[in-house]
């Protein structure tokens, strides 16, 4: 139920992935595994293997939700209480479980711009947090942004879906759970410095996600497929 491992196979060699199996990534939550050689050998193999299929394997869903609803799509993510489904129309439901049905997340409140909203004061509308229980607060999940550098970037929310960004690249996550939908990357300039590597965060206008790159040019994705438009 983790992110697939196929993207990340081709940079690393044989000798590079064994070590990464036998050391982990424990900063990371990664833990070591002290695979025997023989199974490690099978491993390491069938890793390859699935690396040299064509195409991304695709899965396809159909829930009953709580409301007496049938969904059917694309898994982009799951959980043991969370599913993450594009539906043909290419809309993104965000699914918690409930027994044997799921519950669709619905956002009364979002963080659509990087300010909050066009008064630009960033405060929020919410209600639910206020003196008496805002030191209870704590934090529910983390989020990894290899390679990011600086951050500087607001996270924007818009109908339960996050979008964060880092230097040319930018992440679509189910802002409950934390868990990565997709991600779009655009090589970077060589040569370019400075300002180039940092980035402040998207605009969002109905199902556009909007992002400057390292060297000016403004991207307008789809939100919920990052299809480049």
């Amino acid at each position: 139920m983790g992110p697939s491992i196929v993207g990340r196979l081709p940079s690393h060699n044989d000798k590079d992935l064994t070590a990464l199996i036998h050391d982990g990534l424990p900063n990371r939550g990664m833990p070591p595994n002290p695979a025997p050689d023989p199974e490690m050998t099978s491993l390491v193999a069938y890793l390859r293997r699935i690396q040299t299929r064509p195409g991304a394997p695709v899965e396809r869903r159909k829930v009953q939700t709580t409301d007496g609803r049938a969904l059917e799509g694309q898994v982009l993510g799951e959980g043991f209480a969370d599913l993450q489904l594009r539906t043909d129309d290419q809309h993104i439901h965000l699914l918690r479980r409930s027994g044997e049905r799921f519950r669709e997340v619905t956002s009364d409140t979002d963080w659509p711009a990087y300010n909050g909203d066009p008064r630009g004061n960033r405060y929020t509308t919410m209600k639910q947090i206020d003196k008496s229980n805002v030191s209870r607060l704590s934090a529910k999940w983390s989020f990894t942004m290899p390679n990011a550098g600086n951050l500087q970037m607001t996270p924007v929310v818009a109908g339960g879906l996050m979008y964060i960004t880092s230097p040319n690249e930018c992440y679509a996550l189910d802002a409950g759970t934390g868990r990565q939908l997709w991600r779009y990357r655009r090589p970077g300039t060589p040569g370019m410095s400075g300002n180039a590597s940092t980035n402040r965060g998207v605009a969002v206008a109905g199902d556009r996600v909007f992002m400057e790159t390292g060297d000016a040019p403004l991207v307008a994705l789809n939100r919920f497929t990052v299809e480049p438009l």
